[in-house]
């Protein structure tokens, strides 16, 4: 039998470190791994956490109430109120319209409607709280000298562009008069049994809940708008979502030449008005509503706003995981004689984009050194 020889000290050497080698490579795969899992589990745990931070998007018939206040906040109070759709198979019956949903529906180039009540419970306006703290105080301590609790008492706010209605809990409060009082020389009128105060700086009346405010000359039919009963054909349940915006465009036509447009810009050139709405939370989901022009076709504006997505897709960074989760739930649709856009936006970036000055939260500037 032949024994064989022994190996070399430097045979052994190499596959000592052939081992150690095979082992450091083990090591760095696993660790790979490992790392590739913990990101992987983490990108899932932020896409599910931004997807849940996203309101439903608005729908006829939703439920119109304050949120769970956010923490901190608990003392703000909650008011619901409801718009209930019929029973499965019962015809829909138009409701009655109250005093600022019917200002709303009657006609108007452009008219928005936003439930402040609502959106005072949002981190919207955390953060516009913590922007800009003292700001808040004033004002909110500004109005409470006239009789309004701003985080109680205000309910809804409507805005056209011959001025605003503001609903609420006033009634049995001389608010619109305790307004009037801060102003110079306010005249006291009558129209349609109501009072209404003028000045140079413009005009306010109150009819029982709601105020009216607007310039001196447009009273009599910012009060009429108010009055008047919405037109037969307008349904109050079309008006839906934490803020509420219609417009039939005519301020985006005429305005001369334009260079190059975009293809959001060839859309809109395409259709005849739009309806916004949109509910808020940490993010906003937007819902736009649009019908087209005579002769235009919705299926091309709806692949035209597909196209448009689509290539806003392909420039998300996909490390970018709450934009990109965002992204995912943007939708377009066709149906009937409507285009339909669902978009969820990130309040955070609207903020920045839109520069939005947050001088409580930013680092203080390096003290002047005097000369």
């Amino acid at each position: 039998m032949t024994i064989p020889p022994p190996r070399a000290p430097a045979a052994r050497a190499r596959t000592a470190r052939d081992l150690r080698t095979a082992a450091v490579a083990a090591c760095v795969l696993a660790l790979s791994g490992a790392a590739w899992v913990w990101m992987s589990r983490s990108a899932v745990e932020r896409r599910e956490k931004v997807l849940s931070s996203v309101p439903a998007f608005p729908a006829r018939g939703q439920e119109q109430q304050s949120r769970p206040p956010p923490a901190g906040n608990s003392s703000r109070p909650v008011a619901p109120r409801r718009v209930d759709l019929p029973p499965a198979g019962e015809p829909v019956r138009a409701a009655k319209a109250d005093a600022i949903t019917s200002f709303v529906l009657k006609p108007s180039h452009n008219v928005a409607l936003v439930h402040l009540n609502a959106l005072l419970n949002t981190p919207l306006f955390d953060r516009i709280r913590q922007c800009m703290p003292a700001e808040w105080e004033k004002m909110t301590e500004g109005t409470a000298q006239l009789g309004i609790d701003l985080e109680r008492d205000v309910d809804r706010l409507a805005v056209t562009a011959d001025g605003m209605a503001m609903s609420g809990f006033f009634e049995g409060k001389p608010i619109a008069r305790n307004i009037a009082r801060t102003w110079s020389d306010p005249e006291e009128r009558e129209y349609r049994g109501h009072p209404i105060w003028i000045s140079r700086q413009g005009g306010i009346a109150q009819i029982g809940n709601l105020l009216v405010i607007g310039s001196r000359h447009s009273m009599p039919k910012l009060v009429d708008r108010a009055l008047d009963p919405a037109p037969e054909s307008a349904d109050p349940q079309d008006i839906y979502g934490d803020v509420f915006m219609r417009s039939d465009l005519s301020d985006l036509r005429g305005s001369g030449e334009r260079g190059n447009p975009d293809v959001m810009s060839a859309i809109l050139d395409g259709l005849s008005g739009v309806t916004v709405r949109a509910n808020v939370w940490d993010t906003v989901a937007l819902s736009v509503e649009g019908k087209p022009q005579p002769g235009r076709s919705v299926n091309d504006l709806a692949g035209m706003a597909r196209g448009a997505i689509a290539l806003a897709r392909e420039q998300v960074d996909p490390s970018d995981v709450e934009l990109a989760a965002l992204a995912e739930l943007a939708k377009v649709s066709g149906s009937g004689e409507a285009l339909n856009i669902d978009l969820a936006l990130p309040m955070n970036d609207l903020f920045d984009k839109l520069h939005f000055p947050c001088p409580a939260l930013e680092p203080e500037s390096a003290p002047r050194v005097p000369r």
